[in-house]
């Protein structure tokens, strides 16, 4: 199958030729890495076979130790238990009357089994577990050898992973699909200009990662937002009360006790977070047709069940029609239920333009695409406004489009051949089922863009959207205002453009959180109204400024690992910033600075590249490691903020409002 005549029918060039293609592509990447990085495989293994060696004994002494401790405080606890139970009985007996021998030879024989026991524990117990401590330390050290020894071995090829690996295999693998370096002020400019593609100017969205492309020349954008929203979060509390009456029995009165719970909720507004991948598509196809469809939830369903989904959908379609007619609406019924009915699209605004998309062989593709459950089945929502797509597919929720490097990094070298087969085939089955729908339109493919020059300066190097991105790289305690209780979203605005540099402010907006109490009257049992309290949050916007240093830079991850090693670099880093926080990714250089950006100081970032002795394997052991720890995309915290600020204290709170909840029912 011809690659170009391939992608006519996208479901099925994925699974004659792509799917096979690109691992194929991949393996032979992985190998010529392996070649460059000089790699003894077979030592390696040895090593790794060794370490799980010693990993394995290891594993069998900690598990001795903690039988033999387990055993020693069992022994320990029973002779507690059995000089207790002597003493006990002995003094029952003396105070009861009755004979002693018994109660005597009782507490004998517990001071017996505890001398026996302590014995036991010195003479061979605690010998054992010293015994085996000392092996453990032994067994510890030569593992941690071990391990040392296969990070070196592994060390040339870990440090020869780049940035556009994802990517530069997709083009391998599928050549229309070119993938940028990253998303540059050219490339947005163009989006905009052409397409219409905006600014993220959303203060509630910031974009964690971007990735700009092209497929057969017209321009597609890949974005990860976090975006914060608001819910009305449901609080509830609870209140224990206590009273007594008096009833009369055969006897005469009695006074029963009574206890009960009273609960109470209430509603307060409190922000979320949430991640939203999705992928932008210009084409000047069908310019001015708007719709929209979502997922038709066919995936998974038999015919006979896709055949009654249709029918049920083609009467509902039939009267839109009808409706449509007597109102002088534009939306005229197709020809082919099923499309119409699985696809959706039916709130278009240009009937014409539509019929121009989708040909009968669009329909085709298309159709595949929604009734075949793998590999994603129909999972894609889409959004077509003018010259803009937006598709936003589910299984692209789940997959994160930005491949750190270090991801590829390991130790043992079959591990990391699985691992990097094991991305790599998965990003490019995402992103190509991500363009699937919009390839197996023909007319995107048959509209080729013009070429677009531009005269004119550029206000920036990089995109407002890679700013952004790459503000969100560094770790998150570097940026959040102080007191956060809530992630940030991080917004960027350009301050100057130097020469290769931009000089950009990047403004942090979070939350933080006050506890409050609000007191809910209830009825009691006891026939008086009571204040529940109720502990909630209540937030409060906050924010933080810090200054970036971004600049473009043709290099690779190897060699800005080299040139960041030597000192020039490390000096220029401290006299612009005393964090001392930087970093690399994606042919983009980006540091918090403390100072304005000179025409020195650009040109001091310009010159941190150079030649640097990389023959040292345990020092590019070291590098890879430090590098990965300047990276951070976890942005939404583990812990729920409300969770964390009410258990802060959380007792003391609760003696508190028992007490003004005392009051209130005093008054």
């Amino acid at each position: 199958m011809v690659q170009n005549d391939a992608l006519l029918e996208p479901l099925e060039g994925y699974e004659k030729l792509y799917k096979d293609l690109h691992l194929k592509n991949t393996e032979a990447l992985f190998d010529e890495l392996t070649r460059k990085g000089r790699v003894d495989v077979a030592a390696n293994k040895a090593t790794v076979t060794q370490y799980d060696k010693k990993l394995g004994e290891l594993e069998k002494v900690k598990k001795a130790i903690s039988r033999s401790k387990g055993l020693k405080i069992f022994l320990i606890v029973l002779s507690v238990i059995a000089l207790l139970a002597g003493v006990i009985a002995l003094v029952s007996a003396i105070v009861g009357g009755r004979v002693l021998w018994p109660s005597i030879l009782a507490l004998v024989g517990a001071v017996a089994l505890t001398v026996l026991f302590t014995v036991l524990i010195c003479v061979k117990i605690n010998p054992k577990i010293k015994q085996n401590e000392q092996t453990r330390e032994i067994l510890q050290t030569e593992a941690d050898l071990l391990l040392n020894e296969a990070w070196t071995q592994m060390a040339g090829l870990n440090s020869l992973y780049d940035w556009n690996i994802p990517q530069s295999l997709v083009t391998k693998t599928v050549p229309v699909i070119q993938m940028d370096d990253n998303f540059d002020e050219e490339r947005f400019t163009y989006l905009h200009e052409r397409y219409g593609l905006e600014k993220n100017t959303d203060a509630t969205r910031s974009t964690q990662f971007c990735q700009s492309g092209e497929i057969l020349g017209n321009p597609f954008l890949i974005l990860k937002d976090l975006k914060q929203s608001w819910v009305n979060q449901r609080y509830d509390g609870a209140l224990t009360i206590h009273w007594t009456t008096t009833v009369r029995t055969k006897e005469g009165t009695k006074t029963v006790h009574h206890t009960q719970v009273l609960y109470a909720c209430v509603h307060k507004p409190k922000p979320v977070y949430d991640y939203d991948t999705y992928l932008v598509y210009g084409n000047e196809a069908a310019p001015n047709l708007t719709f929209s469809r979502t997922p038709s939830g066919a995936s998974g369903l038999d015919e006979k069940q896709i055949d009654k989904k249709v029918k049920a959908k083609a009467k509902k379609l039939d009267k839109k029609a009808r409706k449509a007619i007597a109102s002088g609406d534009d939306y005229t019924r197709l020809g082919n239920d099923e499309f119409e009915a699985l696809f959706g699209g039916t709130d278009r605004d240009n009937e014409v333009e539509y019929r121009m998309l989708f040909t009968p062989l669009a329909q085709k593709n298309l159709l595949k695409l929604i009734k075949t459950p793998q590999p994603y089945g129909d999972d894609f929502a889409i959004r077509k406004i003018k010259k803009l797509n937006y598709l936003r597919s589910e299984h692209a929720q789940g997959f994160d489009y930005e491949v750190d490097p270090v991801r590829f990094v390991g130790y043992d070298y079959e591990s990391a051949r699985a691992n990097f087969i094991s991305v790599n085939t998965e990003y490019f089955k995402s992103l190509y089922f991500d363009l699937a729908p919009l390839i197996s339109i023909p007319l995107y493919q048959q509209t080729k863009t013009r070429e677009f020059i531009y005269d004119k300066k550029f206000a920036s190097n990089v995109s407002c959207y890679e700013h952004e991105s790459i503000a969100n790289s560094f770790k998150k305690e570097l940026l959040k205002p102080e007191h956060a209780a809530t992630p940030s979203i991080l917004k960027t605005q350009l301050i100057s453009k130097q020469d290769s540099a931009d000089e950009v402010l990047i403004t942090a907006y979070a939350y933080r959180g006050e506890r409050r109490i609000t007191y809910v009257p209830q009825f009691g049992g006891d026939g008086r109204m009571h204040a529940v309290p109720v502990v909630w949050i209540e937030y409060f916007p906050i924010e933080r400024r810090t200054q970036m240093a971004v600049q473009k830079k043709r290099s690779s991850r190897p060699d800005f690992n080299a040139g960041a090693a030597r000192a020039e670099f490390k000096d220029m880093l401290k006299s612009y910033s005393d964090r001392g926080a930087y970093l690399y990714e994606r042919g983009v250089f980006a540091m918090l600075t403390d100072r304005r950006l000179t025409a020195d100081a650009v040109r001091r970032m310009g010159e941190t590249y150079g030649d640097a002795d990389n023959s040292d394997a345990g020092e590019l052991a070291k590098m890879i490691f430090e590098e990965a720890a300047m990276h951070d995309r976890s942005n939404v915290p583990d812990e729920d903020a409300d969770a964390l600020l009410q258990d802060e204290n959380a007792e003391t709170l609760e003696v508190a409002a028992d007490e003004v909840a005392a009051a209130i029912e005093e008054d």
